[in-house]
């Protein structure tokens, strides 16, 4: 895609530990279009939220380690940034404002010792201060030398600033313009009575309002990619469809970019336009999301699909995919899904295969889509089925 937003290229995150370095994301590579929504699935601990967190620069350095790659984010003037490799304060300026992150347990993710609007403000302080200060009617020019806990603590402190000690009328506007700023950004993700939720903790919310809070959050400086990290996870199943559409109609309004990390296949075939799977820190099929979970080309997709239970399925059976996920502690430079797979050949235990694009838009990594005749001869006839298990 020539008009891509975001660009992980060949991005590797390695966490060195006592018993080694541990390969958690290798060699992961992707586009996100403006207005597009790309789904990353996988079972749990493939490497989805490491990915994620990755994007942002929210894995933590040491343990930590960038090990290879770049995350290039292009702005409307066709400038990019490399995200990898920026120092700390521009990354910190694009973290909350170009690119938004929903954490997968919003219980956990909001600090319980400070109220709703107290969290929300702090991003308006990070990033908007300019347009607080145009709300408040004060001269904007100053706004970058007003320390950020005014506006953060909605103009309960009094401090040294451009204007010399702020005076109590301009404390009363600050105040006055946070609040609507705050109010807007709930009142948009359908919070009833936002005011009364800005002066709640985190535990006198329920589950669905804590993650609509945490899309207010994210989405309060309109930011060009929002990362959705499992978002419904832990919600019952009507509030799940109502955060789903709101998300949806927020990126109408907006044409955001979304990344979802999820291993719903459901909402990868409902809400998003492309898919991306991962197995083992690594992508190993990618394509149109309608195309992939019709017709799957690579065996652990396959086997992700054929163990959704079905109208058809007996009582008590289910398709299971054999074997466990590989250690991946200085895993060995063989396919990481060839002790699982049904088509595994010699070749599978010796190299690593790439994503080979298979028609336009979609790509497999798995050798019996090389052109290459020697391994092709080295590939045995694919499993009837999966094993069912009781």
């Amino acid at each position: 895609m020539s008009d891509w937003l975001l660009k992980v290229d060949d991005l590797s995150v390695r966490f060195s530990g006592s018993k080694g370095v541990t390969h958690a994301v290798d060699g992961v590579s992707f586009e996100v279009s403006p207005g597009e929504t790309l789904a990353l699935v996988g079972e749990t601990g493939c490497g989805k939220s490491v990915t994620a967190r990755a994007i942002m620069r929210l894995v933590p350095e040491p343990p930590g380690i960038y090990e290879s790659g770049s995350i290039l984010l292009r702005s409307s003037d066709g400038s990019t940034v490399d995200i990898a490799l920026a120092d700390q304060d521009d990354v910190r300026r694009i973290r909350g404002d170009r690119i938004s992150l929903i954490f997968q347990d919003p219980g956990k993710a909001l600090n319980p010792s400070l109220t709703i609007g107290r969290q929300v403000a702090e991003v308006f302080g990070e990033h908007r201060l300019g347009m607080i200060f145009e709300a408040a009617g004060l001269d904007a020019s100053k706004a970058g030398r007003v320390p950020r806990r005014i506006v953060q603590q909605r103009a309960g402190v009094v401090s040294k600033t451009g204007y010399g000690i702020i005076h109590r009328s301009a404390a009363r506007r600050l105040r006055r313009a946070v609040d609507d700023a705050v109010a807007g950004a709930l009142a948009e993700t359908g919070i009833p009575n936002p005011r009364k939720i800005m002066s709640s903790y985190p535990h006198e919310l329920s589950g669905g309002m804590k993650q609509r809070v945490m899309i207010a959050q994210a989405l309060a400086c309109d930011p060009d990619l929002l990362i959705a990290d499992e978002p419904t996870t832990a919600l019952d199943v009507t509030i799940q469809a109502r955060i789903l559409e709101l998300i949806g109609e927020m990126q109408e309004r907006r044409r955001m970019a979304i990344i979802y990390i999820t291993h719903d296949l459901s909402l990868v075939r409902e809400f998003t336009h492309r898919v991306a799977v991962m197995y083992a820190g690594r992508i190993v099929e990618t394509g149109p999301s309608l195309d992939v979970l019709a017709n799957p080309q690579h065996p652990y997709t396959q086997g992700l699909l054929a163990s959704i239970p079905r109208s058809g399925t007996a009582r008590g059976q289910l398709s299971a995919i054999p074997g466990s996920v590989p250690q991946l502690i200085s895993p060995p430079p063989q396919c990481h899904f060839a002790e699982r797979c049904p088509w595994a050949a010699p070749v599978c235990h010796k190299l690593s295969p790439v994503l080979t694009e298979i028609e336009p838009g979609r790509a497999v990594s798995c050798w019996r889509f090389h052109r290459n005749d020697l391994v092709a001869d080295e590939m045995p006839e694919p499993a009837s089925e999966w094993v069912t298990q009781g």
